[in-house]
């Protein structure tokens, strides 16, 4: 039997991987997350994965890291870009401390730079503290919320639309929920795109997944005509908080085009029979609910990370979305991996879109890459960046003007993972 090369030993190699070695690879990103290996549950993911840009590194056969990105289209304050969709990084642990990882984002964020046709990366950070160093800043924060389903009554003035809202199938879910998704994407900074194949990944729901919840429940709300307007995909489950025994409704998805369809998917799900308690754990910052509610108490609340976005290409990034008051700024970035981004800059928008050029005047502010990818969707204030000691203001006024200019009515959200 031959041996293994240990790693002190070994010299790991970059390399693409391909379809007629699927299962190699993807075994490898499992191990790199502590999980067996399942073939039929990756069969999906299978048919997203782009093997032009699914590489990692090998020594002999074996995966020892991984990374990979989708094309998708992300939603951003007025507009819409391309995005990388970066996925699946990982490293074995005997393979750790040994650059592998910043040879893979390296070469990642130059493949994202050359192909011309990205902006922005996008990635959701299994932790937290290890994407700033390549320049992705936290752009858009998530609420998990949880509480007693008892102590959940709506204020007195909520409306109440006429229309209704009932459990369907899978297949009327998600016929209704594409075209409501569809119509409701423009209006949130930071969201996706959901092609077919990836509503099918979303929807995958094997049993071994479910950690003993139940599969898989959807539910429409229908107008007053009977068109379906809003949707909600929940999960029953046995409480794991010992002061609220009982059943569990986990909602993994809801939306609606108008609030009194909105309002009524909560209600539909909080009322539930046998069920007392609820949780959301991907919610927007500016979930409605926390509003609806007479007792805001009754909502437990914590503020988590979700995506990063790292800036590829500045000038595309900027002029890419609008801006929510007029402003004419020079700004310095620092980007020390993609030096294109790297200097001065002029910044001159507004409401209608704008405008990117090279700059050699003094800068206004200056800030790295980083924190532009945090501010750029409007869900982290740059004043806070600011205060932070993150961003340098050389012009009085400067950071206000921009952050102001860069806040959207909207807070950025993203309820998709990948």
């Amino acid at each position: 039997m031959a041996s293994r090369t240990p790693p002190h030993l070994a010299e790991p190699r970059l390399a693409y991987a391909n379809a007629d070695g699927a299962d190699s690879y993807l075994a490898g990103v499992t191990r790199g997350f502590h999980q067996d290996y399942v073939a039929d549950h990756w069969e999906l993911e299978r048919q997203v994965l782009e093997w032009d840009r699914t590489f990692g590194f090998q020594v002999e056969d074996r995966w020892i890291a991984t990374c990979g990105a989708f094309s998708r289209t992300m939603t951003v304050p007025g507009g819409q870009v391309p995005v990388a969709a970066v996925s699946i990084v990982t490293v074995a642990p005997g393979y750790r401390r040994r650059g592998l990882l910043t040879q893979m984002m390296k070469h990642q964020l130059e493949d994202v730079q050359q192909r011309g046709t990205e902006p922005v990366a996008l990635l959701w950070a299994s932790e937290a503290l290890i994407y700033g160093r390549f320049g992705y800043g936290h752009t858009s924060p998530r609420l998990s919320i949880s509480g007693s389903t008892r102590a959940l009554g709506y204020l007195p003035t909520v409306e109440h639309r006429q229309g209704s809202v009932d459990e369907v199938s899978r297949e009327e879910y998600l016929s209704a929920a594409t075209e409501v998704h569809q119509s409701l994407l423009s209006a949130r900074p930071g969201a996706l795109d959901r092609p077919p194949k990836w509503w099918d990944v979303r929807l995958f729901d094997p049993e071994a997944w479910r950690h003993g919840a139940s599969a898989l429940r959807f539910a429409l709300h229908f107008d007053a005509s009977g068109h379906p307007d809003g949707y909600a995909m929940f999960r029953l489950a046995d409480s794991d908080n010992p002061a609220l025994p009982g059943r569990e409704v986990r909602i993994l998805d809801l939306d609606a085009a108008e609030p009194g369809a909105y309002a009524a998917l909560w209600r539909f799900l909080l009322d539930l029979d046998l069920v007392r308690s609820f949780s959301r754990r991907i919610a927007p910052v500016d979930e409605p609910l926390r509003h609806l509610v007479a007792d805001q108490r009754a909502i437990k609340t914590e503020v988590l990370d979700g995506t990063y976005a790292r800036i590829v290409d500045l000038p595309a990034a900027l002029e890419g979305r609008r801006y929510r008051q007029d402003v004419d700024t020079v700004i310095e970035v620092r980007d020390q991996l993609l030096p294109g981004n790297d200097g001065r800059w002029r910044l001159q928008g507004g409401p209608e879109g704008g405008r990117v050029s090279r700059a050699t005047d003094t800068p206004d502010l200056t800030l790295e890459i980083r924190e532009l990818g945090a501010a750029y969707l409007g869900g982290t204030s740059l004043d806070a960046l600011y205060r932070a000691g993150l961003v340098q203001e050389h012009t009085p006024g400067a950071v206000a003007a921009l952050a102001g200019a860069l806040s959207w009515p909207v807070l950025p959200y993203c309820p998709d993972e990948f």
